[in-house]
């Protein structure tokens, strides 16, 4: 099992120390991966959420990439139908190969319909949107001379370099929990990566996923699960199952063996952002929260 931890840019952590001290300290604690969200401008209803600062996703990215060496660099997610797909395909497989081959491309359609209103993407359209994308990206990525055909865009035989490091691509996730994420990531994903799952929600969805890539033409084991939670070991919350990774040691240890069993093999786990109990966290308390997953929660399973 692997885990990783999402980055302070954005919240009331985020600053370029923040981001380089967590990164820093989750490398050399042998953690997995690093994680970034995408958000391009945020309304006031969103600021108690997010903060007023939210540094550019995939700018962040590429600054870790810099002086990280080992762990794994992801996106958890791109909202695909905010941006040109062409130029998110060349910014990804830059990274790629700019870290190395550490990158993992996680992608959603998105939920926000009031920042989809002010990026002017009609927000009727994301499912569609994103799963166009999703074919162009792959076809820049794997074809000698891919074409391009979405409803506003033709191109034959456009060349496209540099290809990512990895091959056939970098892993893509798809975000999403409900049916037609499931349907994305069991179509055109190699990874199922839903966010604040219960245990029981995973059961469901993995039967339904399982479902959905027989209909694909696909095999259900070629098609993973990884999940997004909040995570904070304290022994006087209360072990609520609808927050698996939240309370005692025990509830947390019980969570992630349930999950594993069923098929989870990446967490990737919030420290600063997502629910009450992480808003005042500081980046001290977020570092040591990463000394407890790595020294006894992952030994413990």
């Amino acid at each position: 099992m692997r885990f990783g931890v999402t980055l302070p840019h954005f919240r009331h952590l985020a600053s370029p120390e923040a981001i380089r001290r967590i990164a820093g300290h989750a490398e050399k604690l042998g953690l997995d991966s690093l994680w970034v969200t995408d958000h391009v401008i945020l309304l006031d209803s969103a600021i108690p959420k997010f903060g007023k600062t939210f540094y550019e996703h995939l700018t962040v990215l590429g600054y870790v990439a810099g002086f990280t060496s080992k762990v794994a660099i992801g996106s958890s997610a791109i909202i695909l139908p905010y941006r040109n797909p062409v130029v998110t395909a060349k910014q990804l497989s830059t990274l790629d190969v700019l870290s190395g081959g550490r990158l993992i491309f996680g992608a959603a359609a998105g939920w926000a319909e009031e920042e989809f209103a002010a990026l002017e993407v009609r927000f009727a359209d994301r499912g569609s949107l994103s799963d166009e994308h999703l074919k162009t990206i792959k076809a820049l990525w794997t074809r000698d001379h891919p074409g391009i055909e979405e409803h506003d865009r033709r191109f034959s035989r456009v060349h496209f370099h540099p290809k990512p490091l990895q091959t056939p691509h970098p892993p893509i996730w798809i975000g999403g929990n409900s049916r037609r994420g499931i349907r994305r990531a069991a179509e055109l994903g190699d990874v199922w990566h839903p966010t604040r799952p219960s245990v029981r929600d995973i059961r469901v969805g993995r039967r339904h996923l399982a479902e959905a890539v027989l209909r694909a033409g696909r095999q259900p084991e070629n098609v993973g699960t990884a999940i997004r939670e909040p995570f904070k070991l304290d022994e006087t919350l209360p072990a609520d199952p609808r927050k698996p990774l939240l309370g005692p040691r025990g509830h947390i240890l019980d969570s992630l063996r349930a999950f594993r069993e069923l098929g989870v093999s990446h967490f990737v786990v919030d420290l600063f952002y997502s629910t009450s109990v992480l808003n005042e966290t500081t980046v001290d308390s977020v570092m040591l929260a990463m000394e407890t997953m790595a020294n006894d929660i992952r030994p413990s399973i």
